[in-house]
């Protein structure tokens, strides 16, 4: 798998969500928990996919909210290894 062919995750100084990258392109937004032991949502960037059927979303992508248990869950979902203070949990939204 090339560069461009991986994930990765960006932390945003600005705000709780994430912005989920295949190579230098954003496809998706990560949501943290809203209540302690809540799911994180992992969503396709409404952005680079305007289509109500989110055309060309890569895979394992799908064009639906996701709930993942853990951070490290949504890593191991898009074959992410993550790097130590990547992995560290967010805060809860408030």
């Amino acid at each position: 798998m090339s560069e461009r062919d991986t994930y990765s995750i960006e932390t945003l100084s600005y705000s709780s969500m994430r912005l989920v990258r295949l190579g230098d392109r954003e496809v998706a937004m990560l949501f943290s928990p809203l209540e302690p032991g809540g799911s994180y949502q992992l969503y396709p960037h409404c952005g680079t996919f305007r289509s109500l059927t989110f055309e060309g979303l890569p895979a394992p992508l799908r064009p639906e909210f996701m709930s993942f248990p853990s951070l490290e869950a949504v890593y191991a979902f898009l074959g992410i290894k993550p790097e130590a203070d990547e992995a560290q949990e967010l805060p809860i939204a408030v």
